[in-house]
Parts: C-alpha cells; sequence; structure tokens
C-alpha cells in the first residue's frame, strides 16, 4: 500500500511539475513606434470609414426613397397629361365638328332667305293681281 501511494503521489507532483506555470500576457504585442502609430492611424481611419459608410448607405436609401417618390409623382403628371391631351382633342374634335354645322347651317338659312324672299315677292305679286281683279271687276 506505500508503494502504491508513493507512485501516486509521484505522479502528481510530477504532472504538477511538468506544467507550464509561465504567465504570458497576450495582448501586449512588440512594435516599432512608427509601425504602431501607423496601424493606430489606420485603425481610426477604418473606424471612420465604417462610419461614413453607414451614413452613405442611409443617405442612399433616403436618395432612392425620393428618386421612387418622384418617378410615381412623374408617372401620374404624365398619365395626366395624357388624359389632358384626349381631353383636348376631344374638345377640338366637337369645336370643329360645330363650325362645320353653322357653316351649314348658314347655307340652309341663306337658302331658306332667298326662299322666303322669292316666295313673299310671289306672294305680294299673286295677292297684288288677284286684288287688282276684285276691285277693278
Amino acid at each position: 500500500m506505500k508503494k502504491f501511494l508513493l507512485i501516486i503521489f509521484l505522479m502528481v507532483v510530477g504532472y504538477n511539475f511538468s506544467q507550464n506555470t509561465k504567465k504570458v500576457d497576450s495582448t501586449e504585442i512588440c512594435f516599432p513606434y512608427q509601425v504602431g502609430q501607423k496601424i493606430l492611424i489606420d485603425l481610426n481611419e477604418g473606424d471612420k470609414n465604417k462610419e461614413l459608410l453607414k451614413e452613405s448607405n442611409d443617405e442612399i436609401k433616403l436618395l432612392n426613397s425620393k428618386i421612387e417618390f418622384k418617378d410615381s409623382v412623374i408617372n401620374s403628371l404624365k398619365k395626366q397629361a395624357d388624359i389632358d391631351s384626349v381631353i383636348i382633342n376631344n374638345n377640338k374634335l366637337k369645336f370643329t365638328t360645330i363650325e362645320e354645322e353653322n357653316k351649314d347651317l348658314k347655307k340652309d338659312i341663306k337658302i331658306l332667305k332667298i326662299k322666303n324672299t322669292f316666295f313673299n315677292i310671289l306672294s305680294t305679286s299673286i295677292i297684288g293681281g288677284l286684288t287688282y281683279v276684285l276691285i277693278t271687276k
């Protein structure tokens, strides 16, 4: 039993001494001063550029939304302009039709005036002739 305990004791002690007990600070890295300065400047610029990239992306999204809104406004105005042009063309057609009908009516009025004048002259001459015949008999 003593041998067994001795072997276990030696194994535990040997195992403890075989472990690396040096503490190494892994956060400390040795660089020359100029290289360290360049690294710090690079890191600062990288952080600034990341912030600028976020701001730029936000601005791009905002501008894209404005562009989409303006495109929708432009499309609605184009549709309205198309509707307006159809209305204008219909009104032009209506006015040309009215003008043509007015011309035809003016011609008809002239013809009717001529007919009325002729009828008045004819009826006056017939009534006058009949009146003369009736008076002289």
